[in-house]
């Protein structure tokens, strides 16, 4: 049953969240991108001139296609991956799709279908680059020989390193008015059972969900009702949700965001 399979990989994937997020993004900010951010912290948007809603599936930066994890619990390797053709697109205004197996292959700081953390897998894109899937397709497992990474044949893309935001709704409309991020929900049945509508469960209290699950937060807006959504990638096949997709309410009373998409800031990745 699709609830069993999805429950398995729940508990491969918990491991990505073992550590808090600021701390370790204040380390690898000050290796990897002091620079970046000197250059462009006068960028930030005010609230004013932010769009109302915005859709990066719609405007052609996200793949309208949602990749199925099957019996690998990769939601770490996905999420980061669908970032960073988006950062591609939007930097190249060329599509382009990325290797997931690469990275449970070869970014061994990760776990590969155990679990991993994308903070990680976006360090190891910014060191290597990434291939295409056409020339490292998915397996939906982690390869028994090893990494497969051909190191004569130039990456598909590469980084220059990624960005943490702070845990608030404000700092997250803020950055994915600009391009997709990466964040983290708290697995719980409703997210397993999930159908279709908005996600308004309130966040379980810190340390009492065992698992999480990484997706691609793909927009924002409002339903006819004028309920206001966050709509997010997900990596469990076009058959969960709305088509692969989800929402979640935004702008909830309980800092914490439904779900605890809150609890720890997202990330995405700097291209340029």
């Amino acid at each position: 049953p699709l609830v069993t399979k999805l429950q398995s990989l729940f508990v491969r994937d918990h491991k990505m969240h073992v550590i808090a997020i600021p701390a370790w993004c204040t380390v690898h900010i000050a290796l990897g991108l002091g620079v970046w951010h000197m250059n462009k912290t006068g960028e930030h948007a005010e609230k004013s001139t932010r769009p109302s809603e915005i859709d990066w599936v719609q405007a052609g930066a996200v793949s309208p296609v949602v990749r199925k994890q099957g019996g690998c619990g990769c939601c770490w390797a996905m999420a980061t991956t669908a970032s960073v053709e988006a950062a591609h697109y939007l930097q190249t205004l060329q599509s382009i799709s990325l290797s997931v197996q690469e990275l449970i292959d070869c970014n061994t700081e990760n776990n590969g279908c155990n679990g991993g953390y994308y903070q990680h897998a976006f360090k190891y894109i910014r060191d290597n680059g990434l291939s295409s899937e056409s020339s490292y397709p998915y397996m939906a497992k982690r390869s028994a020989s090893g990494c497969k990474r051909d190191k004569t044949v130039a990456a598909a893309t590469r980084i220059l390193g990624f960005w943490c935001i702070d845990s608030t709704e404000d700092a997250l409309e803020e950055a994915v008015a600009k391009r997709p991020v990466v964040v983290r929900l708290q697995g719980t049945p409703d997210l397993f059972n999930y159908k279709g509508g908005i996600i308004e469960c309130e966040a379980l209290p810190d340390g009492s969900a065992t698992t999480w699950h990484a997706v691609l937060i793909v927009g924002y807006g409002t339903d006819p009702d004028g309920v206001k959504y966050w709509r997010f990638k997900n990596s469990w096949g076009k058959d969960w949700g709305e088509g692969g997709f989800g929402r979640i309410r935004r702008h909830v009373a309980d800092e914490r965001g439904a779900l605890g998409m809150f609890m720890y800031g997202g990330l995405y990745p700097v291209i340029d």
